[in-house]
């Protein structure tokens, strides 16, 4: 019996998340994926570019049914990380409105320079249909990145609640079930950001494809199917270590309150020296880099059979 449950105490990490607490929430995630794709085609119907790919209707679909569902899991996602974000906050306790609207601001301008870059980059390119598409579909891409907003913050709140010294006034016990569940709720972020990541690159690499096959005097590079994979992924990195740093940051004082380094001159440290190497694996102390290798860069392999099969032409 750990100490928590031996003193009747309640651990603040043992409360559950609305995303495990809800039990209409696959099916709403469901709804969402599907109202969102049906959405995206409907809009694409009426962009008077879409005439203009007349010719390649099969490489414009397989685009078409793509983007569909990126917007369509995007738009699942946001309801993910809003739940998400809502169990991270009710974990915080007490998180002030400054605090949620610096969250929000380090979002929006470290995110919001990505996407006008990109936009500006589009707007000043040479006229061509390859830029008219990049400008119709504009309104597609701020409404993902808006679905993708909330799992950003999530994020945030993750480092905030790892930095907050008022979090971790629990027993001993309780702090390591809240760094556990701060693990966790930084994996789930990822992974479903790693996904999302992985369906936009081969996205792009089918646009580049169906613009090659209206005019194959396009200058479209394969380089910038890897350049928006590139962008995305440092992106979702810089975020991700923002959060696990913290995290790896409060770990190691755990494992030092616990388990301290013993004097080097000590006659017998083999038992302190086991005991704290447990106690730094039961936390996953150092792992934050083999995550992110695992859930994103491991799929590399992948993303290149992906990409090389929708980028040929």
């Amino acid at each position: 019996m750990d100490e928590a449950a031996a003193d009747g105490e309640s651990c603040r990490s043992q409360t559950a998340s609305p995303v495990d607490s809800l039990r209409w929430l696959p099916a709403a995630l469901f709804a969402l994926f599907v109202v969102a794709n049906v959405a995206v085609r409907l809009y694409l119907s009426h962009c008077s570019v879409r005439h203009r790919f007349d010719a390649v209707p099969v490489e414009f679909g397989l685009f078409t049914g793509l983007l569909g569902a990126v917007v369509g899991v995007a738009a699942a996602a946001g309801l993910y990380f809003g739940c998400a974000l809502v169990g991270l906050i009710r974990l915080a306790r007490g998180v002030s409105a400054p605090t949620v609207l610096s969250w929000i601001a380090v979002v929006v301008v470290v995110g919001g320079s990505v996407l006008g870059a990109l936009f500006l980059a589009a707007s000043t390119a040479p006229a061509s249909v390859d830029r008219t598409l990049a400008i119709q579909t504009r309104p597609i891409t701020l409404v993902t990145a808006l679905c993708v907003l909330p799992g950003l913050l999530g994020f945030m709140a993750v480092r905030s609640i790892a930095r907050d010294d008022s979090c971790w006034a629990e027993s001993g016990a309780c702090r390591l079930r809240l760094l556990i569940r701060l693990r966790a709720e930084v994996r789930r972020l990822l992974v479903v950001l790693g996904a999302l990541l992985t369906l936009i690159v081969v996205t792009t690499g089918m646009r580049r494809r169906a613009l090659l096959a209206l005019d194959t005097r396009l200058h479209v590079p394969a380089e910038e199917v890897l350049l928006y994979g590139l962008i995305f992924a440092v992106l979702l990195g810089v975020f991700f270590l923002a959060a696990s740093s913290a995290v790896d940051t409060r770990a190691a004082l755990l494992v030092d309150e616990f388990a301290p380094l013993p004097d080097p001159a000590a006659g017998a440290i083999t038992e302190q020296i086991g005991r704290r190497n447990d106690l730094g694996g039961l936390v996953g102390l150092g792992g934050s880099w083999r995550t992110f290798e695992s859930v994103v860069v491991v799929a590399a392999p992948l993303l290149t059979a992906l990409i090389g099969s929708a980028t040929s032409a």
